[in-house]
């Protein structure tokens, strides 16, 4: 933690002592700085949008030093931001609209400003005529929800894009030539307007030819006429499409199979011609494709991934994609060689120890028309672990899936079927907390290779500006998982999960972002029959903590746990033998056991830097979270922790902008107590047992000598009370979280 809080002290003493140097750059000397920026009568347009069609910008933040940044006025832009508002009131019918301006001196060199605008009373239309329609039903069709209107106000830009719309859609409708004359007269005085729109489709034509000209270099082709005419979805005799032509284009392009792609009509063909001949010229790009990369992270250590691909594997293109994935190299065994290289978290991962990896082996369909139902097959076999919770040993795995199965849906989503043989490793302790699975015999069943067939669908809905920096949009995802006997589970396997993701980003003025997260899941153990706080395997409990969720809390240490003691005491009371740790025993670990039900929260704001802002930003954010266990009697669903159910954690970091997405670098402050929950001795391994005791403070549980020479006491079956509180430091840094994450966490 120390480097990372001396990186961002270090940080904070840079930015003060360059702040000078930026507010040169941006305020000369003798200048101004406009330290706010007002509208006044503007009735048409939000201030929001008349802020954005000027130059003239605030200062953000009141130009505070390292959050904020000084913006000076320039006279000339001043003047010309006048005509710019004119001019957007003018192209909306507003033409005897008025801008003024006043510059109010809030003390010596520091001014605001205020627009004040008389918009007027806008021209309205008096008279409106589309010509031409009765040329076709379809060309009606084509005028449908025309944007202006007879009383409405003439607004050109409106005029301009309901015309573009009209031409658009009788293009995609089979008139390839169809244009639309615009033309009105004004009468300033009486602020009318008479518009006329001329709609002129031409001749409706068909496709005729569809000649292939295809360049495969030097080598023979590999993707035949009839896999390139099956992506396209283009036959003769369909009526002319732009929008089809350009779809066939996209699919093509993203078949892979190709550097160049151009669908154009006969250049030799005469216009006017109820044929429209096509000219499809194609360059075939290289059958392989392979990618590799090497990195290090927090919880992984160090990482490497690679994929070849075969871009022509079956007759029809179809891919075929070789994936593989290893972390914890350094760490984990057999690739365990450099621990020292590794972060102190994943060295305290008991589950880190092993070496994770995934390896996969896909077989694809290529891209089909309208991007609907696009299969696909995979192979795979993996070991990944979920920090201090779990270790997933999968031998063998398929899975068999299709990408918009359901097209009339019109957002992305992907319907799976997956099949896998594997085992879950825990904590003792896990088992005996969560399952009351206290004996090895017990344990062992719950740890044997069982089948999980499972039937999954989700939804991806992206709306931002920008996929690795967004600043405006939302995303949604939304995921629903069921596994049980009826389509091939083993019935220890059962279980439903949905779990659901909404984040929101706003930019603000001076660059700043507003970004806002919410994350629910919940799980039902039964398959079939689900219901609350039926059994449900330890890989598809939720868990909350970390960079992603929660950051005031470590990874996955947010909602109910146990803990794995390295000492206790032994007390005699009333002639009976008792194990008891105090909160002075020192915890070796703390062992996630996830719950069934999860909410999270976060509001984060970003700032740009005052060095070098499009690469640094400052976040400010506050995390919140709840995860626990519904209608169980789990011991391990109720903590006898003080405070509120819903923790909140405050923190900040800095954003660094890298090709593979903004690198976060945060500081989360947790100022709770740690939960309470059960506590469990493992002892070392006697006569070939290894028993878990409870040592909770003020648990009954009686150990006697066991009955088999040489073996260890054995401890009297019951439950293990949630008493045990480890001891917390109360210094501020001993409170702050640090994480770092690649990419966007939501």
């Amino acid at each position: 933690m120390r480097p990372l809080v001396h990186l961002l002290f270090a940080l904070a003493i840079l930015s003060v002592a360059r702040s000078a140097a930026a507010q040169d750059l941006s305020c000369d000397r003798g200048d101004r700085e406009v330290r706010a920026l007002k509208f006044v009568g503007n009735r048409e347009y939000p201030a929001v949008a008349l802020a954005a069609t000027v130059a003239t910008t605030p200062s953000t933040f009141a130009g505070r030093p390292v959050i904020g940044e000084r913006r000076c006025l320039d006279p000339v832009e001043f003047l010309r931001d006048v005509q710019r508002l004119e001019t957007l009131y003018r192209r909306r019918g507003y033409l005897d609209v008025k801008v003024d301006t006043t510059v109010t001196i809030v003390k010596p060199g520091v001014i605001e400003i205020t627009f004040t605008i008389r918009e007027g009373e806008p021209m309205r239309i008096t008279a409106l005529a589309l010509l031409g329609l009765n040329a076709h039903p379809d060309v009606r069709e084509a005028a449908r929800d025309f944007p202006l209107a007879v009383g409405g106000v003439f607004d050109r830009g409106a005029l301009e894009a309901g015309r573009d719309t009209l031409v658009r859609r009788l293009r995609n409708k089979g008139w390839p030539q169809a244009e639309a004359l615009v033309a009105y007269t004004t009468n300033t005085v009486l602020r009318t307007a008479d518009v006329e729109v001329s709609v002129v489709p031409g001749v409706r034509a068909k496709l005729g030819r569809i000649a292939l000209e295809v360049d495969a270099g030097d080598d023979n082709r590999r993707v035949s006429d009839a896999t390139v005419r099956r992506a396209m979805a283009l036959k003769t005799g369909d009526w002319y499409s732009a929008r089809a032509i350009i779809d066939a284009q996209r699919n093509l392009y993203q078949t892979d199979a190709f550097q160049r792609v151009d669908l154009q009509p006969d250049s030799i063909q005469p216009a006017g011609d109820s044929i429209v001949n096509l000219v499809v010229r194609l360059v075939e790009g290289d059958r392989w494709a392979a990618r590799g990369g090497l990195g290090w992270a927090t919880l992984d250590c160090f990482r490497m991934q690679g994929s070849l691909t075969d871009r022509d594997f079956l007759p029809f293109a179809q891919r075929l994609e070789l994936t593989g994935r290893v972390s914890k190299i350094g760490l984990g065994d057999p690739l365990d060689g450099a621990p020292n290289l590794c972060q102190g978290q994943a060295r305290s991962d008991p589950y880190s120890r092993t070496l994770n990896y995934y390896t996969s082996m896909t077989v694809r369909q290529p891209v089909r028309a309208n991007q609907a139902r696009v299969p696909s097959l995979t192979l795979f076999s993996s070991t990944l672990s979920e920090y201090k919770a779990f270790l997933r040993r999968t031998p063998i795995g398929g899975a068999l899936s299709v990408t918009d199965p359901f097209p009339i849906a019109r957002v992305p989503s992907t319907l799976s079927y997956q099949v896998e043989l594997g085992r879950t490793e825990a904590e003792p302790a896990f088992f005996c907390a969560v399952f009351n699975a206290c004996d090895n015999e017990s344990r062992t069943f719950l740890q044997r290779n069982n089948r999980l067939a499972a039937l999954e669908y989700s939804i991806v809905r992206e709306r931002v500006n920008d996929p690795l920096r967004p600043t405006g949009g939302s995303t949604v995802r939304l995921n629903v998982r069921h596994a049980s006997t009826l389509i091939g589970s083993d019935r220890s396997q059962q279980f439903n999960r949905g779990t659901g993701d909404v984040s929101w980003y706003r930019a603000l003025r001076g660059g700043a972002t507003l970004v806002a997260h919410l994350r629910g899941g919940v799980v039902y153990g039964g398959g079939t029959t689900p219901r609350t706080g039926g059994f449900i395997p330890p890989q598809e409990r939720l868990y909350a903590g970390g960079p992603t969720t929660v950051r005031g809390f470590r990874q996955n240490e947010l909602g109910p746990a146990v803990y794995i003691v390295s000492r206790y005491d032994t007390d005699t009371i009333n002639g009976q033998t008792l194990y008891r740790a105090d909160s002075s025993s020192v915890t070796e670990r703390v062992v996630p056991t996830g719950g069934n039900t999860l909410i999270v929260g976060n509001l984060e704001a970003q700032l740009p830097s005052p060095i070098a802002p499009r690469l640094l930003q400052i976040a400010v954010f506050a995390d919140a979270g709840k995860l626990w266990n519904r209608g169980t009697t789990s011991r391990a669903a109720s903590l006898s922790d003080e405070g509120p159910s819903v923790k909140i954690t405050p923190g900040m970091g800095i954003r660094i902008a890298s090709p593979f997405g903004a690198i976060r670098v945060d500081l989360g402050y947790n100022g709770y107590r740690l939960p309470a929950g059960a506590a469990y001795y493992n002892a070392p391994l006697q006569a070939g047992v290894a028993p878990l005791y409870c040592v909770s403070p003020g648990n009954g549980l009686s150990v006697n000598a066991s009955g088999t020479p040489g073996a260890p006491p054995e401890q009297e079956k019951g439950s293990c009370p949630n008493s045990f509180r480890p001891t917390r430091g109360t210094g501020f840094l001993r409170r702050l979280n640090p994480s770092i994450w690649i990419g966007q966490a939501f």
